[in-house]
């Protein structure tokens, strides 16, 4: 029996998903702004006990990788790195922006092509972003584009969307309707979790060549906090920013006399 464990903890909730040739036969979504380290693996524990399914068992890994939040994905990303490496399971990444558009309850239901805009939080005055289309009777959105980092008037700009969700409505949901005007698209600031069933349609559908043998890079857009708050943290401690920027530098990119002094 081919058994796929498909994880997503890219927005604060730690969202299983299992299924066996190809059909769902578990779920489990937990909220975990804090504490999902500490949850995941005895969730896992327990998923597999009352299913009869061993780790060994599981053939195919398939994780959200982005964007999202930094813990989240680490996490998730994380525990796949040590399936594979424990069971020789293979792993494929999946979009967390293009689960959420797959998660659009009535998307295959319309005559025409609808436009799709999914923006998350990521900071204050910062959204990810990326739209989908729907051809007509199509289950799957496809992507236009890549993920992207906006800052939140960016949402309103481009071609308009037919439809528009993600945590990034629903933290800015008056500021959107403001840049729309009266035209506005549908906002759905309810749906910031993609549904089990998304998730695993995606993961049925993607190609062969998607899935490998290696650990999944995860896909962060937003910028790295120290680095945009360095200079303050530099006068703070009395520093000119460029010699902050250099101590970084060395950290992130040590030169070879400093590798020899560290490993003897």
């Amino acid at each position: 029996m081919n058994t796929t464990l498909i994880m997503n903890a890219a927005e604060g909730r730690i969202q299983l998903v299992l299924a066996q040739d190809g059909a769902l036969v578990c779920a489990q979504e937990w909220s975990a702004p804090s504490k999902g380290t500490e949850l995941l693996t005895p969730v896992l524990a327990d998923t597999f006990e009352r299913l009869g399914v061993m780790p060994a068992d599981i053939g195919r890994i398939a994780c959200v990788a982005g964007p999202g939040s930094f813990t989240g994905l680490r996490l998730a990303l994380t525990t796949a790195a040590a399936f594979r490496r424990a069971t020789g399971a293979l792993v494929a990444p999946l979009n967390a922006l293009q689960a959420l558009a797959a998660s659009v309850p009535f998307g295959p239901l319309f005559e025409r092509e609808i436009r799709v805009r999914v923006v998350t939080h990521a900071r204050r005055g910062l959204v990810h972003g990326q739209d989908f289309l729907f051809a007509p009777g199509s289950a799957l959105p496809v992507p236009v584009g890549e993920p992207a980092m906006w800052e939140l008037p960016a949402a309103a700009d481009g071609p308009r969307p037919d439809v528009m969700l993600g945590s990034g409505v629903a933290r800015n949901l008056s500021a959107l309707q403001e840049l729309f005007g009266s035209s506005a698209p549908v906002f759905l600031p309810a749906l910031i979790q993609p549904v089990p069933q998304a998730l695993l349609d995606l993961t049925l559908a993607l190609p062969e060549s998607a899935w490998v043998a290696k650990d999944i890079d995860p896909l962060y857009l937003r910028p790295c906090d120290a680095v945009d708050n360095l200079a303050s943290i530099a006068a703070k401690r009395g520093q000119a920013p460029e010699e902050a920027f250099a101590q970084l530098d060395r950290l992130l990119a040590p030169s070879a006399e400093e590798i020899v002094r560290k490993n003897g």
